[in-house]
């Protein structure tokens, strides 16, 4: 049985646990279908043990060197290439969303790194995440611009955590907006909270993107998400971040927790009463 822990490891011990990174995935929800239509490929480290530990307290120690985050990124996209490219190929709709660093996404060394780890023949079913924060800097917006010709598509993810104004956004080549937990945690506490997620709906509609809901952990967020209008969501509702097998499992049983689909199949049974 593994574990999980969050400790805080030694520096010399960074690159030795960056060799021994690996890909979990957390299913992203449709919500009107229920179906599992993407997943989000998320750090995680495996002790010797066996044991599993969260990139918590660790990511910091990796950010603050070019070198360990680049040799992370390539850890991650060689695991995502080893498990999930039968995946891939067998449902070309299928997508994975994978956290890239601007200063990556920006750089030649992308192209390469992603034909290298022979994932480039999956361009159009990556997702490069990124941080509202990062997206809106100089250096951030010259990533998005130099990633676009690749084909890879963009998610801004943690929107809503960034304070941007409607005019830092315009015009920003993104596909996604992924918005952050934090705001997803208000739809029950504050009144507003829903009419402020409508209009993230419409301004989504407006830029032509998609909307993806972080953190969702209820059945009553999972409605309140659908019924302002946001297409999909991830979160410990339907399931936390999982090895491949397990994902695999997940999109052939699919998910109904939280979705229209649940919802006519209660309404229906009701009415077989």
């Amino acid at each position: 049985m593994t574990t999980m822990k969050t400790s805080v490891p030694p520096e010399s011990n960074v690159r030795a646990m960056i060799d021994h990174a690996v890909a979990h995935f957390q299913p992203i929800v449709d919500l009107s279908t229920g179906e599992v239509i993407g997943a989000e490929a998320l750090v995680r480290f495996i002790d010797p043990n066996g044991g599993v530990r969260t990139p918590l307290g660790v990511i910091e120690q990796i950010e603050e060197s070019p070198g360990d985050l680049e040799a992370l990124t390539w850890r991650i996209f060689c695991d995502i290439e080893k498990h999930a490219a039968s995946l891939l190929e067998r449902r070309p709709a299928f997508y994975i969303g994978v956290n890239v660093p601007p200063v990556l996404l920006g750089s030649p060394r992308l192209k390469q790194m992603l034909e290298d780890s022979r994932l480039a023949r999956f361009m159009s079913q990556l997702v490069c995440e990124i941080t509202e924060r990062q997206a809106l800097t100089d250096a951030g917006r010259e990533a998005l611009a130099s990633a676009r010709p690749l084909g890879l598509r963009i998610a801004l993810d943690d929107f809503g955590t960034g304070q941007s104004g409607l005019k830092q956004l315009i015009g920003l080549p993104v596909d996604m907006l992924k918005i952050d937990k934090s705001e997803v945690d208000l739809l029950l506490k504050d009144p507003t909270a829903d009419r402020l997620m409508r209009g993230v709906v419409a301004l989504a509609a407006a830029m032509r993107v998609r909307v993806v809901a972080e953190g969702v952990e209820t059945r009553e967020q999972a409605f309140f998400l659908h019924a302002a209008g946001v297409d999909a969501a991830q979160g410990w509702l339907w399931s936390k971040a999982v090895p491949t097998e397990r994902l695999e499992r997940l999109l052939t049983e699919g998910m109904r927790v939280g979705t229209r689909r649940e919802a006519e199949v209660r309404r229906h049974g009701r009415a077989r009463r």
